[in-house]
């Protein structure tokens, strides 16, 4: 794999371990159905935590292994924000994505990053597959510490009720 390849994967795996480690131990319900007491009552729009896991990881693979790879994503992006999911779906999920994420940078050459990626995104004219790559390492950063806030706020709320 080349340096660049390298780095990447390995920024995004650390991003994927404390997104991870920000679901650990959520029981299942809440996991499903528990929003910030600011977005009670419709005040503040505001996903869960399998919503917010489910976009990351589908957002993730769109980028990376379809924009990138050219893997066919199959990807209804309104459905994530709904989702319900089971923490050992969403690890088993991120698991599977960056297995798949390895195969495609071991594959690519250090001008490959700078290559055309999947042509599904005429909007972002000019991007390469170095711009994809890198929007997938800050998407999941985004929400890695989303989650993180997210997980913080739960442990005050439910903690103090």
């Amino acid at each position: 794999m080349t340096p660049t390849g390298t780095a990447l994967e390995r920024a995004i795996r650390s991003y994927v371990d404390d997104l991870l480690e920000a679901l650990r131990d959520i029981p299942q319900d809440d996991f499903n159905t528990w929003k910030p007491a600011a977005a009670t009552d419709g005040s503040h729009e505001m996903n869960t935590f399998a919503a917010l896991a489910t976009h990351t990881v589908s957002a993730a693979e769109f980028h990376a292994l379809h924009m990138v790879g050219r893997r066919p994503i199959d990807r209804d992006r309104d459905s994530e924000f709904v989702a319900i999911a089971t923490y050992e779906e969403i690890a088993t999920r991120f698991a599977a994505f960056i297995d798949a994420l390895h195969a495609v940078l071991d594959s690519m050459s250090e001008e490959d990053f700078s290559g055309a990626p999947a042509p599904d995104r005429p909007d972002l004219e000019g991007w390469t597959n170095a711009d994809w790559l890198m929007h997938a390492l800050d998407h999941i950063a985004l929400h890695t510490g989303h989650l993180q806030i997210h997980r913080q706020l739960w442990e005050y709320e439910t903690q103090a009720s």
